[in-house]
């Protein structure tokens, strides 16, 4: 069974905890962008990052 009840206070919680690390998230996002050159595939660059680098990062 489906629990389909709203709890009001996680709600609460998780946009709280959203909101703070929003501008933190949209930094790293444009530094990673800033600091990227070209194609992920081209000779030299780092690995892609991918999610799991990304929540490494925040925990």
């Amino acid at each position: 069974m489906v629990n389909t009840r709203t709890d009001a206070e996680l709600s609460a919680a998780v946009q709280n905890a959203l909101q703070t690390l929003l501008p933190q998230i949209r930094a790293e996002i444009r530094e990673e962008f800033r600091t990227s050159s070209g194609p992920s595939d081209s000779g030299g660059n780092p690995p892609p990052v991918t999610i799991y680098t990304w929540l490494e990062r925040f925990n």
